[in-house]
């Protein structure tokens, strides 16, 4: 093997190196963003969720006084 060679191999190795970590940190921060969308998404399913559960609450107590009343 040339001698020009292993030096140009020698030389790539950090720029390499820090062109992985880059892209693991890429792929990183690309899973951390879906978390974070899914859990606002299944916040707003919470929220609404307790929204219809209230506003069934109030129709049976406002029927209950009707029928009661």
């Amino acid at each position: 093997m040339p001698v020009g060679t292993s030096v140009a191999v020698v030389a790539a190795g950090p720029a390499t190196a820090m062109a992985m970590t880059y892209v693991a940190m890429a792929g990183s921060i690309g899973i951390a963003m879906q978390n974070a969308v899914v859990n606002q998404q299944n916040g707003q399913r919470v929220a609404t969720a307790a929204v219809v559960q209230v506003c069934a609450m109030m129709l049976a107590a406002g029927i209950a006084e009707a029928t009661h009343g």
